[in-house]
């Protein structure tokens, strides 16, 4: 039998930064996704292929957690997520990996053993867990779900370029320039949690908002402003960004029928932006069958 894994990636992060110290992100997922097969005992590269460094780090640790000196089957993996841009696509990888290994030699991880493997290779975005969760992508201190985040359609482009996380978090003055941020946080937290419990995407648009604007000091995106003016006119709810990586996003109701209207503004307005894709949130997290 093969076992099947996928988990999705992200857009960005609702919000991004520090309160009293203690870094957290909230989770974005989208239904874009990373997909594992494991129990493979035959050469499969038809979509799938062979693992990259970090995921056969993920591989190797847990073999070694389980005492495995090997496997008799192969781990193939697949994604439909940009790499380099924020959107997770290491994280994701990286879980579906670990989790199908650990089917095919019989054991099946819990979240806080998957997020344990996930934070030894690299900080992850933890969008394998269901739902939305704050979460330290450092340690894995925090680790809260907040709740389901109603639908929301994301419309998001790239600025260019890539981001490396390891070598982006080893900034020096990184820390400093999380905790001037802070104020901002705690009002983005409070607004995104009301909205979480209220169903109120206005509310979840809002919180996005301002960690967005309140991240320009760590990592500067010069389109940020008329980004997120041009979603105003065409009513979305808020902007979103990647914190660490190169992409922005607007939220929108998912029925509401301009969105195609906003893309062609944006790419008339602001040619240098690249269109990435129109994507839905997602509650799903980490899933996985056997065939």
């Amino acid at each position: 039998m093969t076992y099947y894994v996928r988990a999705p990636g992200t857009c960005g992060e609702f919000l991004q930064g520090s309160i009293d110290g203690q870094s957290f992100l909230v989770t974005c997922p989208i239904n874009r996704y990373s997909y594992a097969l494991s129990d493979v005992k035959h050469p499969f590269y038809n979509y799938f292929c062979s693992l990259q460094p970090k995921s056969a780090r993920a591989r190797q640790l847990v073999l070694d957690r389980n005492q495995q000196d090997k496997m008799d089957t192969s781990v193939y993996v697949r994604s439909d997520i940009l790499q380099g841009k924020g959107m997770a696509s290491s994280s994701a990888d990286i879980a579906v990996t670990a989790m199908a290994t650990a089917l095919a030699i019989h054991r099946e991880l819990s979240f806080k053993e998957l997020e344990r493997i996930c934070l030894t290779v690299e900080p992850t975005d933890a969008s394998f867990y269901p739902g939305i969760t704050q979460f330290d992508y450092f340690k894995g201190t925090i680790s809260e779900h907040l709740g389901m985040c109603p639908p929301l359609n994301i419309l998001v482009f790239d600025e260019g370029g890539s981001i490396d996380t390891i070598a982006f978090n080893r900034q020096d003055d990184l820390t400093e320039k999380i905790k001037e941020k802070e104020p901002i946080i705690k009002e983005s937290l409070d607004l995104f949690k009301r909205g979480l419990k209220t169903h109120d995407i206005n509310l979840i648009g809002q919180a996005a908002t301002l960690s967005a604007f309140g991240n320009q000091r760590i990592l500067y995106k010069p389109d940020l402003y008329n980004f997120h003016d041009i979603g105003v006119h065409y009513h979305s709810v808020g902007t979103i960004i990647a914190h660490s990586g190169t992409i922005m996003g607007l939220l929108f109701p998912v029925d509401y029928r301009g969105i195609d209207d906003c893309k062609h503004e944006i790419m008339r307005t602001l040619p240098h932006l690249t269109y990435v894709d129109t994507v839905e949130t997602t509650n799903e997290g980490l899933t996985y069958i056997k065939r």
